[in-house]
């Protein structure tokens, strides 16, 4: 991916994970409620941008996948074909394991990163 937007990046993993029930979303209020309601999710930020030059950039994209489990050994199962239909469409970097706590509950993730340039 040479260059991309929010919507883009976005519309990218939806069609990679079409088949898949997960929520796909810019929204965090979105992404927490689709795990309360036991649905996978992937929260698409806007990315930290490097300039290069006044002309050229880089763009680094935070990806964060949530499990709708607070089992790690259910989770793994759950990311495991999320992280293979992510890989190439998106281009990602790494995938570094973590625990979100939403609503006073802790679940597995995943922090995924992908770069762009512009």
């Amino acid at each position: 991916m040479i260059t991309a937007t929010l919507t883009q990046i976005t519309a990218e993993a939806a069609a990679a994970l079409d088949g898949l029930e997960v929520t796909v979303t810019d929204q965090p209020h979105d992404a927490a409620g689709a795990v309360m309601a036991g649905v996978p999710a992937l929260l698409i930020l806007p990315p930290s941008i490097e300039w290069l030059t006044l002309t050229h950039r880089t763009a680094t994209w935070t990806v964060y996948a949530l499990a709708p489990t607070t089992d790690p050994t259910e989770a793994a199962g759950i990311f495991e074909p999320i992280l293979d239909a992510l890989a190439e469409p998106l281009g990602l970097d790494s995938a570094e394991p973590e625990t979100y706590t939403i609503a006073d509950r802790t679940f597995p993730g995943y922090t995924l990163t992908l770069t762009t340039e512009h």
